[in-house]
């Protein structure tokens, strides 16, 4: 069994609920994370870290570009996030901690493929910036788009970004991780697969919420965590947005 975690966004009690359930469940082989891992949340260097030690992938998510490259594009309490994020990293200490954390940022690939299974943070087309939204399947969307997308997944694609999880199908369906509570078998035709967000969810389920994978289906994970403590933490920094708290309540 495969586990795949994203958008963590500097939440330790979420990544660390994740982890614990992972454990418990003694049948995951392997974690790869989808990216952002930093971002609107306070815990910057300890889910780093946690990543680090613990997945066997790290992708680049947007947010970490963000950090790198600029939030351009962000709104404005996301780039003041990111830009607290970015000094969170420069005043790491030691010096040789520092550079390792800005070297491993650097060093994140977009995309890892896993035979006929594609992995990125955003979409096929768009590693990185790319949303794969349902609103690109209704009525008026650009049909293209989804079109281009799935003509780019070998057989599978898992992508995190959007912070809500759920399958798109081949034939223009969404089908919500609230709607698949045995999980779903994704062994015949083409799927793209969103994961859902460990830290900051958006599908009005406030839960921690990761993905398994058995090689022929998924299975959408979702776990409890303190969101009392985080919200407490995001709210003792200035820097960061206090609706970053809010909305874990609501998950949205």
């Amino acid at each position: 069994m495969i586990a795949f975690i994203s958008d963590i966004h500097a939440n330790r009690p979420a990544l660390q609920a994740v982890f614990d359930d992972i454990d418990r469940l003694g049948t995951v082989e392997r974690i790869y994370c989808l990216g952002d891992v930093i971002g609107y949340g306070p815990d910057v260097e300890w889910c780093i870290d946690a990543v680090t030690s613990r997945c066997k992938l790290f992708l680049m998510g947007n947010h970490e570009h963000a950090v790198l490259h600029g939030a351009f594009g962000f709104h404005a309490g996301a780039k003041r996030a990111i830009d607290w994020t970015r000094r969170q990293i420069e005043a790491l200490d030691p010096a040789a901690k520092r550079k390792a954390v800005q070297d491993l940022l650097k060093s994140l690939p977009i995309r890892h493929a896993i035979e006929d299974v594609l992995l990125v943070h955003g979409s096929p087309r768009d590693p990185v910036m790319e949303y794969v939204l349902e609103s690109d399947l209704w009525e008026g969307a650009d049909p293209s788009k989804i079109d281009e997308i799935f003509d780019a997944i070998p057989r599978l694609c898992f992508v995190g970004h959007t912070h809500r999880p759920g399958v798109f199908t081949a034939d223009r369906c969404f089908l919500a991780a609230g709607e698949l509570p045995d999980g779903y078998d994704v062994s015949d035709g083409k799927y793209l697969i969103n994961v859902g967000s460990v830290g900051q969810p958006r599908d009005r389920d406030p839960r921690a919420c990761y993905t398994l994978f058995s090689g022929d289906a998924v299975y959408f994970r979702r776990v409890t965590y303190d969101i009392d403590a985080v919200s407490a933490r995001v709210r003792a920094v200035p820097e960061l947005d206090p609706r970053f708290a809010d909305r874990l309540y609501r998950g949205e």
